[in-house]
């Protein structure tokens, strides 16, 4: 059974290992600043689940890898400016 605290895990650890490769002109401030946001936006979704869409094997890596592309994403932002 897959739950709310098992999903935020596994997408901590995967945060961690995409913003552990970041480029090397992002801040560790502007890392930290979109590992809470990414895992603001989580805790967010997650709170509007139901048991048995936190239950989806599918739906779960899903959920990981839009958040992932969310948080590329911010990198992307972030290093242009």
């Amino acid at each position: 059974m897959i739950l709310r605290e098992d999903i935020l895990s596994e997408l901590e650890k995967e945060l961690g290992d995409l913003l552990a490769d970041a480029p090397a002109n992002l801040s560790e401030s502007a890392l930290k600043s979109i590992q809470a946001e990414s895992i603001g936006y989580a805790e967010h979704v997650l709170n509007a689940l139901t048991t048995q869409e936190l239950q989806s094997a599918g739906a779960f890596n899903r959920f990981v890898e839009s958040t992932l592309a969310q948080a590329r994403m911010r990198m992307h932002e972030t290093g242009r400016r």
